[in-house]
């Protein structure tokens, strides 16, 4: 997996773990939290959890995805 690949899947997960805490509608909240299991599952083991800004490390932990992802 290139390092492109990487940070663009960074960027989703820093993205997505901001937003969930936001979204209304069930359904997509749903969505979006699989959305973001699938994505912590591929890749989180070659991302470093110091790259992450407060709200995502928080909803990361709330999610339980803290753990997979690689780093400190």
């Amino acid at each position: 997996m290139g390092d492109s690949r990487i940070w663009l899947d960074q960027q989703a997960i820093e993205r997505l773990a901001q937003h969930i805490p936001f979204e209304t509608d069930p359904a997509t909240k749903s969505e979006l939290i699989e959305m973001l299991r699938g994505i912590v599952i591929r890749t989180g083991s070659r991302i470093d959890r110091g790259v992450f800004g407060f709200e995502a490390c928080q909803e990361l932990r709330r999610l339980g995805l803290w753990e997979r992802l690689g780093g400190r």
